[in-house]
């Protein structure tokens, strides 16, 4: 026990630096849990008010794991140091694990210590107190079925991960939205263990507000809870952590995107670009860290989409409003994407940026264009797909698509210097950083692109719409222009 002290201190030291949990996570789990607490305390019961609690909060923690804290399930940051310590393989993998666990809970309590201070005024104050407890091992459990399919299939089928972790952040976000909807519904739902309510066995979040029924005169089933919790323990303490591998397989995306590369090598880029633009055009979607943080990010706005293309009686304008959103706003979720320009796996290898003879103007201008059609080429494709097929108008695609992606790239010059601190691959990826100071500025983008999203789909026509087109390249030109001069 002492040796495993020693190493869970020393782990938590090296996370000050860089991996500990990020205050943003933090603060946005406490607002967000606390508005929606609030706002349903009063309609529920105990049960099915710890039952919406703790689904809010295994959404919460579910989509920081996938994102920037995967790390501390896919691998072990300090795995070369450890293996060089005289402690046994048993108490690594046991500080390992406590130091995942407090990574974890520190997340969660985010959540779980609002919603226990909302909780409904009939919750009794042992059950008010135990909810985040149970809250806690709700968690634990997400940690190790996530655990569990990252090592399934982060070697053999990473692609598969991915897809998986998409569809995860969608059914996360329209959990949230369709959960907030269906208050009414929850309010009248039966207890775990009634005859009306079987189908709950099968959704984890009752199994842990199983003990919250004994308010209601069910018994409170305390073995549900602590048995998945010990399972998911003991799955933490034996499942490795993923093997270090430094990059993924480059795919088929590249060979479809050859042509728009070679135009935009002949035609977008200068001389001096074009050395940034290769390094982060091949380099960047090889980083396996990368490719697993962001990616699946682009679920969040296909879920509003899915919320809205399943809603029953939405008018055609409402719906072409949504289709404007998610083609005008994507550029909202280009901090995610952007925070990750720096990362590496070879940070050491940043000698070339210092060596390089290249200003620093073109190096953010090659990264820009890099980024635009190696991520935001194959981005807008989707969507525009996705927005023919819920419209069955090309016209709407005309009309919004292209706009929107150029208003996107624009975005994504003013925000680079924002959100990118260093030359591109520079960083280790456990450096990374979501900044709180982002927020201001991220809020007034969204503001303004929502605005413009509305008005476009009821006001931009056709012709209106190829001159904003020619109006946004203009744009595009004169900011790489004057970024070149502030910048060299």
């Amino acid at each position: 026990m002492r040796r495993i002290a020693i190493l869970l201190r020393a782990r938590l030291a090296s996370g000050r630096g860089g991996a500990g949990a990020p205050a943003a996570a933090l603060l946005a789990q406490a607002v967000i849990a606390s508005f929606f607490c609030a706002l349903v305390s009063d309609a529920l019961g105990p049960f099915a008010y710890g039952l919406f609690a703790l689904t809010l909060t295994a959404s919460l923690v579910t989509i920081p794991l996938i994102g920037e804290l995967g790390w501390i399930l896919r691998r072990d940051p300090a795995e070369d140091w450890v293996g060089a310590l005289p402690v046994h393989e048993r108490e690594r993998r046991v500080a390992r694990t406590l130091h995942l666990l407090v990574m974890l809970w520190v997340l969660a309590l985010g959540s779980l210590l609002p919603a226990a201070i909302f909780a409904p005024e009939a919750t009794h104050l042992g059950p008010r107190l135990m909810l985040p407890l149970l809250g806690l091992g709700l968690a634990t459990m997400l940690a190790a079925v996530l655990l569990l399919v990252q090592t399934v299939l982060g070697e053999r089928a990473e692609p598969l991960l991915v897809a998986f972790q998409t569809l995860v952040v969608i059914a996360v976000v329209v959990g949230i939205v369709v959960g907030v909807r269906s208050v009414p519904e929850l309010a009248r739902m039966p207890t775990l263990g009634t005859e009306h309510a079987r189908f709950l066995w099968f959704f984890p979040p009752s199994w842990f507000a199983a003990p919250l029924a004994s308010a209601e005169g069910q018994p409170p089933r305390w073995w549900l809870p602590t048995g998945v919790g010990i399972v998911s323990l003991a799955a933490l303490v034996s499942l490795p952590p993923l093997a270090a591998r430094r990059s993924v397989r480059a795919g088929w995306l590249p060979l479809l995107l050859r042509p728009a590369r070679a135009l935009a090598t002949r035609l977008w880029l200068r001389a001096d670009e074009r050395g940034p633009f290769d390094l982060v055009y091949d380099a960047m979607p090889r980083e396996r860290e990368v490719v697993l943080r962001t990616v699946p990010m682009i679920g969040i706005p296909l879920a509003f989409l899915v919320v809205a293309s399943t809603g029953e009686g939405v008018a055609s304008e409402e719906r072409g409003d949504v289709l404007a959103l998610l083609l005008f706003t994507a550029g909202i979720y280009l901090p995610i994407l952007l925070s990750h320009v720096e990362a590496s796996s070879t940070p050491r290898a940043a000698w070339v940026h210092r060596t390089a003879p290249v200003p620093e103007g073109a190096v953010v201008a090659g990264a820009t264009k890099a980024l635009a059609v190696r991520f935001l080429l194959p981005l807008y494709a989707v969507l525009a797909f996705v927005a023919w097929m819920q419209s069955g108008s090309l016209e709407i695609v005309l009309r919004l698509a292209l706009p929107g992606a150029l208003l996107s790239l624009f975005v994504l010059r003013r925000l680079y210097a924002l959100c990118v601190g260093g030359p591109p691959l520079s960083t280790a990826p456990d450096s990374i950083r979501f900044d709180l100071d982002w927020f201001g500025a991220l809020g007034g983008y969204a503001l303004v692109l929502t605005i413009a999203a509305v008005a476009a789909n009821r006001y931009l026509t056709l012709p209106l719409a190829a001159l904003l087109v020619l109006g946004l390249v203009g744009c595009d030109i004169l900011s790489e222009r004057a970024l070149r001069r502030r910048l060299g």
